[in-house]
């Protein structure tokens, strides 16, 4: 097992001893390397969430990567080794934080609703800081102040369920 890989990518030293006491992990930690691009923070991060849903979940490493797709996704040819870095990410992340990930995947949606039927937007928090959202609108001139009026009176509806969405998901 050759794993100058590590070296060469940037790896904490740490992270590559700590490795070399899994195997498993390991093993597909060099895998994943040869066919994605992965840097050194995002490497890291796969190697602790990986861990954690591993603990979490009681399960081998190779079923949980079996079940979220990776070895399709690192045979996809049609994948950039970047974008294949990036989903292998996305999806552990979500198997990491699965409550989060549903939180966040409602609040797109009310956001994409919201924008498509007022034209405004709203800025919900990356990552379960709080229980709160921005509206914001952009203001060019005095009729823009006008259509805003309009526009929050006949989204009222809209707002209420958007909070309470929120409410439920938090």
């Amino acid at each position: 097992m050759d794993i100058s890989i590590l070296e060469k990518r940037g790896i904490n030293p740490k992270i590559a001893g700590s490795l070399q006491k899994e195997p498993e992990l390991l093993d597909f930690s060099l895998r994943i390397l040869e066919k994605a691009d992965l840097n050194a923070n995002s490497f890291k991060n796969f190697v602790r969430y990986t861990r954690e849903i591993g603990l979490r979940e009681d399960k081998p490493f190779d079923e949980i990567f079996e079940s979220a797709g990776f070895f399709k996704i690192l045979d996809d040819a049609s994948l950039s080794d970047k974008t294949k870095g990036e989903e292998l990410m996305n999806r552990l992340y979500n198997l990491r934080y699965p409550f989060w990930s549903r939180k966040q995947a409602a609040f797109t949606k009310l956001k994409n609703k919201f924008c498509a039927a007022t034209g405004g937007e709203i800025t919900f928090p990356d990552f379960a800081e709080g229980n709160s959202f921005k509206i914001s609108f952009t203001i060019k001139n005095d009729e823009d102040i006008k259509k805003i009026e309009r526009t929050i009176a006949s989204a009222l509806p809209l707002l209420k369920e958007s909070l309470k969405e929120i409410k439920e998901n938090s």
